[in-house]
């Protein structure tokens, strides 16, 4: 045990001080604070009283007059919202179609006798436009006229009847009320699952590259002199496993003080995640599970590989299953109950990564946790043993180059 507790010290030591560690602890979590206090992550929970709904409307000027042909004898006043000069009318096709040829107009409208039935309206152009100005200006002109006995507030409620910024959306688990949570929620699955799996994917890493390292350098030969093998690997899963704590560790001290500077509460914290305190805790095992089948992985690889170079291939076709969440994670927040969310969080080598993301999109049933939770600690316990097959002398210490049959060969114990 002794012996074990040493290289695990070591392996702390040697990478608690180093570049890639100070950068993942300290960088990392001040950018994504930075964006998240400068990009409205942590929401203002507090509504300001809505001023009159007809303040709120907002007109977009138009360069050249629009013209319109109307068939249904509709259009028999113009609101005052809309400019005098923004549209002319005119008697039939040919005309307005003159008109546009001429220049005189950008473009015209067709309102078809039949429009009170069907609600279809054409709009002609030299070429098809993207986003002209002129179709909200002329929303206002056949609102006005269907309903003629209508105020500005009452039109203004039929075109937004949710509201111009939409409902308020409000939790009925911590009873927070935001406005629109915008774009950047929808990002959010994805953030607090990379920030989540990049300390494990990164001591992962570090596991392969300390291993290659040590045998490139053939220090591995003077370890294992006074080591077992399995105390090798025992003790730097332990010292990679300490300093992925205190990375965590770092980053709540940052996010902690960030709530003191920006005057948050932890409870905004946890709603910018979309977690509740019974997911947070959920979150953990989770998360050793990944750990523990990436760090067995790359253990395996870097027990096999003459340097990180060779084993770079054989590294990705391994962890690929744990990656592939992150490739396919707008269809997994899109449907989180759907086939693939399902299949991918309860398959263990991609279940850490697509957990998460569904835990912060939606509420996922107690029993997906309970089996997901289950085969992932099957497999994590059988990928570590698998692994350890590999760390014998003979293996640590061979020259050989990285193959199937080497591989195959190795856990076989030949």
């Amino acid at each position: 045990m002794r012996n074990t507790l040493l290289v695990a010290l070591r392996e702390f030591r040697q990478r608690v001080t180093s570049r890639g560690f100070l950068i993942g602890a300290f960088g990392l979590p001040l950018i994504l604070l930075g964006v998240s206090v400068f990009g409205g992550v942590f929401v203002d929970t507090d509504i300001p009283d809505e001023p009159p709904l007809a303040e709120l409307i907002e007109v977009d000027p138009v360069d050249l007059p629009v013209g319109y042909v109307d068939r249904a004898d509709l259009i028999e006043i113009i609101p005052e919202l809309v400019p005098e000069d923004a549209f002319r009318a005119y008697p039939d096709a040919e005309t307005v179609r003159g008109a546009l040829e001429r220049g005189d107009i950008a473009a015209y409208y067709v309102v078809p006798e039949d429009y009170r039935e069907t609600g279809q309206i054409e709009r002609f152009s030299p070429r098809l436009p993207i986003a002209p100005p002129d179709t909200q200006l002329f929303d206002w002109v056949l609102l006005q006229n269907l309903f003629p006995n209508a105020d500005l507030e009452e039109i203004a409620r039929l075109r937004w009847p949710l509201g111009p910024a939409g409902p308020l959306f409000v939790s009925v688990e911590t009873d927070e009320v935001v406005e629109d949570p915008g774009v950047v929620l929808d990002f959010i699955p994805f953030l607090v699952t990379m920030a989540v799996m990049i300390p494990l994917f990164t001591g992962g890493s570090y596991l392969f590259e300390s291993l290659a390292k040590e045998k490139n350098s053939r220090v591995m030969e003077i370890l294992l002199v006074s080591l077992r093998p399995r105390q090798l690997l025992t003790g730097k899963l332990l010292g990679l496993a300490a300093l992925i704590l205190i990375q965590y560790a770092i980053w709540v001290a940052l996010a902690t003080v960030s709530l003191i500077v920006t005057g948050q509460e932890v409870g905004q914290l946890l709603g910018a995640t979309n977690l509740e305190a019974r997911e947070v805790a959920l979150v953990l095992p989770y998360a050793l599970g990944g750990f523990g089948i990436y760090a067995a992985l790359m253990a395996g690889m870097g027990a096999l590989a003459m340097d990180v170079e060779s084993g770079g291939t054989w590294t990705f076709v391994l962890t690929f299953p744990m990656l592939l969440p992150i490739f396919v994670w707008t269809a997994i927040v899109d449907a989180p109950h759907g086939a693939l969310a399902l299949v991918l969080s309860l398959f263990p080598y991609s279940a850490p990564i697509t957990m998460i993301m569904r835990m912060t999109a939606t509420m996922v049933p107690a029993w997906q946790h309970a089996v997901s939770l289950g085969l992932l600690l099957f497999a994590t316990l059988g990928t570590l043993l698998l692994m350890a097959r590999l760390f014998r002398a003979q293996t640590l210490l061979s020259g050989e180059s990285l193959s199937l049959r080497r591989f195959w060969g190795a856990l076989r114990g030949a």
